[in-house]
């Protein structure tokens, strides 16, 4: 089972589509699907782990400087085996180098090259814009160009992802999506969301992507995944916290799936 919420999820969608018209699917269009997911759910994650707390510093003040600081030591200190990720900070601007890491929130396998330029608004809010070279993780090929703006509260941590970035997901599509999503996490509750939207792009085809799903520790998610296919038919997948999730697809077939997860 892939730790990564989406791709647990959506990891059944290619037995889902199966149910419907090949002509009007196709497998491809489930592949896409979840390489998608997959891809957008990696940058999400490999950019959450360096700025999350970010904002916990030494300083008095919520400097731009301190703040980088702090991304860069997250960086190496995340990820093991220990020395797997080093880093190259100059000013605002850190390079990381991962070698096999592994990683919070079911980072695996990470290797490559993340550049991340650091900010900080007068509000506080600390953004952070990736940009990749050669980055593999949980067996995607990345190319990120993401922007994230991350906020925390006493027990809540947010990151507001813009991304325009293209890959390989796990399965060997290749996959450019575009839009924005959100991920939540509260370490009171050590539960963590995504939620968004973003479109998928494959040659002159756009196929659109919506998630709103919630995991609470190693429990089963709750919440909702639509795909939205090239001629316009759709399938949702339901889930309930509970190991057996529902689909309903646009042409009233509609079944249940059983989960990975207790």
């Amino acid at each position: 089972m892939r730790n990564l919420i989406p791709t647990m999820l959506l990891g059944s969608a290619l037995a889902l589509t199966a149910c419907m018209n090949r002509d009007a699917v196709g497998t491809d269009t489930a592949e896409g699907a979840i390489d998608s997911a997959d891809s957008a759910s990696a940058e999400g994650n490999v950019m959450m782990a360096a700025v999350d707390s970010s904002d916990s510093t030494a300083a008095s003040a919520l400097t731009v400087d301190a703040v980088a600081l702090r991304v860069a030591a997250n960086i190496t200190g995340r990820h093991l085996p220990a020395g797997c990720a080093t880093v190259t900070q100059t000013g605002t601007t850190i390079k990381a180098i991962y070698n096999d890491c592994t990683g919070p929130r079911g980072l695996r396998h990470v290797s490559g090259e993340l550049d991340l330029s650091v900010s900080v608004s007068l509000a506080g809010a600390i953004t952070v814009h990736g940009t990749s070279v050669d980055l593999k993780v949980n067996d995607a090929d990345l190319e990120v160009d993401a922007t994230g703006t991350y906020t925390s509260t006493a027990t809540g941590h947010s990151l507001v992802v813009a991304t325009s970035g293209t890959g390989t997901g796990p399965r060997g599509m290749t996959v450019d999506h575009e839009g924005n999503y959100t991920i939540n996490w509260d370490a009171a509750t050590q539960c963590h969301s995504i939620m968004g939207s973003w479109s998928t792009e494959l040659g002159t085809r756009t196929r659109s992507n919506e998630v709103s799903l919630t995991r609470c520790a190693a429990g089963c998610p709750t919440g909702t995944v639509t795909h939205t296919f090239l001629r316009g038919q759709s399938i949702t997948v339901t889930f309930d916290g509970t190991a057996q999730a529902t689909w309903t697809a646009s042409n009233g077939r509609s079944g249940s799936v059983t989960l990975g997860c207790q």
